[in-house]
């Protein structure tokens, strides 16, 4: 059916879409063989009642819900077709009329809002040099050696950088709290895995002792635990101390790595994984100063409820990870010192940039007329398979049913290439080389030959 788009906001339309005749008799079927399969009927198995016999159970309230929530994709799918848009974000949808012959839904979306790109090509954003220094390597080398050091039982004290192995509870007031205690629980001293004062007092303990370490917890800190003074009953069962391994061509065979057989094959092995590391993030920092003047040249309104939508999934996001930490909202906030009005603010600030980058990188894509073939999905899972050294079927059958975000990163990536390969800087390097190789060619001497050279006359009697 012909609907109107009306234009309500920035990239934000509202559609009214009626439902009628074959459609809402479509909408009702769906909807009572969806509310009769929950229904749960004396003598009957739950959903298996005759379509007849489960109508009197549903109530007109439940069938009018039901029916309205049938008719909401159809009509949906519907308004897109007619009018050619893309959404950008889920639809509000509003039953703005009820009738027993029709229903009136009234959609509000938003579509990718317009970007104007200012320069993105040719911004001269420097690739800072990767440089390893003699005391970097020797630090990555030495940290070889101290996660190579085996623990040994030690007779002495404890002291800072060593283990030690104990049971603790803790109490407040002379009663004990949540979460304060543990048996056989390993600490290295130094490691500041407890709350502040509570490691220095381990120092000089030894095995089969006791100790009683008195601790006030920060002010910024959970609820029922902040600023308050607790003690720590402490029984120590072993200390144990570092072994540092010689460095010597013995140890640089015994860590397998790939061409390693001399401290020196070492020390180069962790020169160069340094540099990769340095030179990556060289990389992304290039393209992160550089996506930000592609973002300053640019310009674009993005509608608030699209702001709205964003952050409040990033919320939920930052929920579930404090969630799966073993932690609520309410402690996050507590240890972090954080308001829900200041976290907001952060999640809605990290919501417009995101968007920002999103739908401008996406403008140059189109712009680019830049694509992701099949050929590339195809290649993507090969080198995955590769990666993990499985079978590609196996990866496939993995990885397919979210094909789709996987484009979509593809898509991100080759935009991100797109816009380093067109960045002056790198445009000169290349240049600069391409230079170098035809004064080289210059510069050779000519070769003779003695092939004579063939006349058109030739060629035409060879044919």
């Amino acid at each position: 059916m012909a609907t109107n788009l009306k234009k309500i906001g920035n990239s934000e339309f509202e559609v009214k879409y009626s439902v009628k005749g074959e459609a809402l008799n479509a909408a009702k079927q769906k909807a009572l063989k969806s509310l009769a399969s929950r229904v749960q009927i004396k003598g009957f198995r739950k959903g298996k009642a005759p379509i007849e016999i489960a109508k009197d159970h549903i109530s007109p309230m439940q069938l009018a819900n039901e029916t309205i929530n049938e008719s909401i994709n159809p009509a949906y799918q519907e308004i897109l077709k007619e009018h050619n848009i893309r959404p950008i974000a889920q639809p509000n949808v509003e039953c703005t009329g009820y009738k027993e012959d029709e229903i009136e839904l009234t959609f509000k979306i938003i579509v990718e809002p317009e970007v104007t790109l200012g320069q993105y090509k040719e911004l001269n954003i420097p690739l800072k040099k990767a440089i390893v220094t003699k005391e970097e390597t020797d630090n990555a080398v030495n940290k070889l050696l101290e996660d190579n050091a085996e623990l040994t039982l030690k007779d002495g004290p404890a002291a800072m950088g060593d283990t030690v192995v104990f049971d603790f509870k803790g109490y407040i007031n002379g009663k004990e709290f949540d979460g304060g205690s543990a048996d056989n629980y390993s600490l290295v001293l130094g490691s500041n895995q407890f709350v502040p004062g509570f490691e220095d007092q381990l120092v000089g303990v030894t095995a089969e002792s006791k100790k009683d370490v008195i601790v006030t917890f920060p002010e910024q800190y959970i609820k029922d635990l902040a600023g308050k003074e607790a003690k720590f009953v402490c029984i120590i069962h072993e200390v144990k101390t570092k072994v540092i391994p010689e460095l010597n061509d013995d140890f640089a065979k015994s860590l397998s790595l790939e061409g390693v057989n001399t401290v020196e094959d070492l020390r180069k092995h962790e020169t160069a994984t340094l540099l990769a590391r340095k030179t990556n993030e060289a990389k992304n920092q290039q393209f992160t100063d550089l996506l930000n003047k592609v973002i300053e040249n640019s310009t674009l309104e993005i509608p608030e409820r699209l702001i709205q939508s964003e952050a409040a999934s990033l919320k939920q996001q930052t929920i579930d990870q404090i969630t799966q930490n073993g932690l609520t909202y309410e402690q996050y906030k507590e240890i972090t010192g954080m308001s829900d009005e200041t976290l907001d603010n952060n999640f809605r600030e990290n919501a417009l940039t995101r968007l920002r980058e999103y739908l401008i990188l996406n403008k140059i894509g189109q712009v680019e007329h830049l694509t992701i073939t099949r050929n590339e999905v195809e290649q993507y899972y090969e080198s995955v398979a590769k990666q993990y050294g499985m079978k590609l079927e196996d990866v496939k059958k993995a990885l397919s049913p979210n094909e789709q975000n996987i484009i979509s990163n593809l898509y991100q990536n080759k935009i991100e290439r797109f816009l380093i390969a067109n960045n002056l800087e790198e445009k000169k390097a290349e240049v600069k080389e391409e230079a170098k190789k035809e004064e080289k060619k210059e510069k050779a001497p000519a070769k003779k030959t003695t092939a004579k050279k063939t006349t058109k006359k030739e060629e035409k009697t060879e044919e």
